[in-house]
């Protein structure tokens, strides 16, 4: 989805003009030197306000990453989007904290035998307090002040609401949503010391509200049209449902015909005297021949047995039901029974040493005329139990897991010229970023869908 970029790339596109070295070493090194180094350290110079380590923990391009502790630890490279991109951070994390004047540059950079020390030079500058937070262009009567006590900037609370009021409005079809934070003198008069009060004035541009004007598909070959429609739960001449259009991504994904699908895979053409939208999804097809081999590895498979298979797709004929490139002919050789197996509540038997099995997988929009099977050696009280156990699985993934959102995060400009500030560092944009919310109980919901994949394998 074109106007969903990523907040990756547009961190280096607000803050290159800052990514500058200014250390001696740095100006020195050529620049096949310095795109082979390494970053070792990442030190902090001047007005922090914060402890080195909460901002470290902040970087993420410029962070090391221990792959195995005490053993092995992997060392970004120096790179001028890195920088960007880390310095674009701690500016949004100051904002958030209520420090709209802070200024974060890079500072002095030190390299030996192609591992540098760099350190980013902070000017926090005074903590504001917020008299009060307006909102302009929603309904206020929907969010709060995002005010904490004595008058304490609450950028989280902030982000949240935003999220909200954008899911509602990507709801409406209101798909140019835009946010810009105004911060300014509450008395009037520019902020110049600390303890001077402001107002933060939030500017909501949701955008005129689009409906759905044909919905396209290309780079697939083996698949039928009909059958990725089937999967949409976003309609032609239907308000355009940003929530719907993810839901229907997610459904495609779990067919397992395509790669992973994003919003970066559609293609939105929008036409602003009708205020309709044409949808171009570009799918990826997977390869009709696959093989693997599985057995009792890993927490979900223990009690399973060891399993050679291989599994190719039948040609493109057909339409409907009958559309053979959804069909997958399968072969598969048993090997020992696991015997941990038996520890399971269920009495699992083992299946025939070898077996061929014509299946046709679970399809969005097709529930009950897909995740079935056939196969000369099973009985038919066989298949109508894993066809039962298909559609248990399929329920069950769904209920804990459920989709996966796929929603980008928010990059809010501060529209306030920095104080008495004249030159570069005064012209950098910063921006509060807002990162879109983990799915709630995640990891609980993980270990539950974890169990009951292992209980329904056991079957």
């Amino acid at each position: 989805m074109k106007p969903a970029l990523s907040v990756y790339c547009l961190l280096v596109t607000v803050t290159t003009a800052s990514a500058e070295p200014a250390g001696q070493n740095a100006a020195s090194a050529s620049p096949s030197d310095i795109s082979s180094v390494r970053v070792r350290e990442v030190r902090f110079d001047g007005e922090l306000a914060f402890e080195p380590d909460v901002l470290r923990s902040v970087l993420e391009d410029l962070q090391s990453r221990r792959v195995i502790p005490g053993v092995w630890t992997r060392r970004p490279l120096f790179e001028d989007r890195a920088v960007a991109a880390d310095l674009a951070r701690l500016r949004s994390f100051y904002i958030s904290h209520g420090y709209f004047d802070a200024r974060v540059k890079l500072g002095d950079m030190t390299v030996e035998r192609r591992e540098a020390i760099v350190t980013l030079s902070v000017h926090s500058g005074p903590k504001y307090a917020v008299r009060r937070v307006e909102f302009d262009g929603i309904d206020r009567a929907r969010v709060q002040t995002n005010v904490g006590e004595g008058g304490e900037f609450r950028g989280g609370s902030l982000c949240a609401c935003l999220f909200d009021v954008r899911r509602t409005a990507g709801a409406r079809g209101h798909i140019d949503f835009g946010v810009a934070l105004d911060v300014s003198s509450a008395d009037g008069a520019a902020p110049e010391t600390a303890g001077k009060r402001v107002d933060v004035t939030v500017r909501v541009r949701p955008g005129s509200a689009y409906t759905i004007g044909r919905i396209k598909f290309s780079g697939h070959r083996r698949i039928n049209d009909s059958t990725l429609r089937r999967a949409m739960a976003l309609q032609e001449r239907a308000v355009f449902d940003v929530g719907k259009l993810q839901a229907s991504l997610a459904a495609l994904n779990r067919s397992g015909l395509f790669e992973p699908l994003t919003l970066r895979d559609v293609e939105i053409g929008r036409n602003p005297d009708t205020l309709t939208a044409d949808l171009t999804i570009t799918v990826r097809e997977r390869p009709g021949r696959s093989w693997s081999l599985s057995g009792p590895i890993g927490p979900a498979a223990f009690a399973r047995s060891l399993q050679a298979t291989i599994s190719a797709r039948l040609p493109p004929w057909g339409r409907g039901l009958f559309e053979a490139s959804t069909y997958y002919v399968t072969f598969s050789l048993m090997g020992f029974v696991n015997p941990l197996a038996r520890v399971l509540p269920i009495g699992a038997r083992p299946g025939p040493p070898a077996l061929l099995v014509l299946q046709r997988p679970y399809l969005p929009g097709q529930g009950l005329y897909s995740g079935f099977e056939f196969s000369p050696q099973l009985s038919v009280r066989s298949l109508l139990a894993r066809y039962g156990l298909i559609h248990l699985d399929r329920t069950v993934q769904a209920r804990f897991i459920g989709e996966q959102p796929d929603a980008s995060g928010l990059l809010i400009p501060m529209l306030r010229p920095h104080p008495g500030g004249v030159g570069r560092e005064a012209d950098v944009a910063r921006v509060l970023i807002c990162q879109p919310p983990a799915p709630r109980y995640r990891w609980l919901r993980r270990v539950a869908a974890l169990t009951a994949d292992l209980t329904l394998g056991g079957f």
